[in-house]
């Protein structure tokens, strides 16, 4: 079916004019904006709403109670905004100013992965303000970065995201061409993103996520396999005043035996496990308004 192309500029112009409006105001009152939003989206979006809170169900079981649950979830789509209202405002950074807003912990393991000359594949939560990843990673290794991602339908308003993504020198992959791009990228001795932590649908690999099995991609621990690049777990954490602290894991270095689905669901296990004491630390900060746990195995 052929897309609405005037409903697509009309959306793309509302984007444009909210940007504008959120970089014209100062800091504090964009995130005051954002919050407000954050918790109308909470009230409005009745879908989302039910999905987060039967996801914080499955993930927590009883050990948190209802009230727990819709304060976690409510934060978590304040989270969500901020997260937006601060993308719109990425226009502002650049390679000096960035790091009055964002710390880094473990950049040293990220160099530490790529001395081995086999790049780095970098596994990405959707948590913090995951979108400042492209910028951070961007800066701290200048035309070395590579992050892939879905297009958007709209291709006015993924041509507009995609340019802020890519400010710092980080080059967006298309999904459709990720894996040669990829393999490119690793050869070059460069790191490559992977935001893996959602539903993958039938071509995912099921791993217990909170006890739970969630179909996560294969692609990450699939291409480290193929080619001995070390993967590094890392993600944003957004601090009380809004400040951005970044984590870059200690480099894992695969071992491959000789059963690569085995290997596969190691080494994918180990990612999302990591991501779930993170998610227990700091539970208002993930995106749990996804279908995370949607595709469940066959039954039959």
């Amino acid at each position: 079916m052929a897309r609405n192309k005037l409903k697509d500029s009309i959306v793309y112009q509302i984007v444009i004019f909210i940007a504008w409006t959120c970089r014209l105001i100062p800091q504090k009152m964009a995130m005051l904006l954002a919050t407000i939003i954050g918790k109308l989206l909470f009230l409005i979006l009745k879908k989302r709403r039910q999905i987060a809170l039967k996801n914080l169900q499955i993930a927590f079981g009883n050990s948190i109670d209802e009230r727990q649950r819709r304060k976690i979830c409510k934060a978590s789509f304040i989270n969500l905004s901020k997260t937006t209202v601060e993308f719109m405002r990425f226009t502002k950074l650049n390679p000096e100013n960035i790091w009055n807003d964002v710390t880094v912990d473990g950049v040293e393991h990220l160099n530490i992965a790529l001395e081995k000359g086999k790049g780095a594949i970098v596994f990405l939560p959707h948590f913090g303000n995951w979108e400042l990843l492209s910028l951070v990673y961007g800066t701290l290794i200048p035309n070395r970065a590579k992050a892939i991602a879905f297009p958007l339908k709209n291709t006015k308003l993924n041509d507009y995201v995609w340019r802020i993504r890519e400010l710092m020198s980080l080059e967006i992959i298309p999904r459709k061409n990720a894996i040669r791009a990829t393999l490119r990228a690793l050869k070059n001795n460069d790191a490559v993103g992977f935001f893996a932590d959602q539903n993958a649908g039938d071509q995912g690999v099921f791993i217990e996520f909170f006890g739970k099995p969630a179909s996560t991609a294969r692609g990450p621990v699939s291409i480290a396999l193929k080619t001995n690049a070390p993967i590094l777990f890392s993600l944003d954490i957004r601090q009380p005043n809004d400040h951005h602290q970044v984590h870059i894991l200690p480099p894992i270095y695969l071992e491959p035996s000789d059963n690569f689905e085995y290997d596969v669901k190691k080494y994918t296990t180990i990612l999302l496990k990591e991501l779930e004491n993170y998610i227990e630390q700091y539970p208002d900060q993930w995106l749990w308004l996804h279908n995370r746990w949607k595709t469940q195995p066959n039954q039959n």
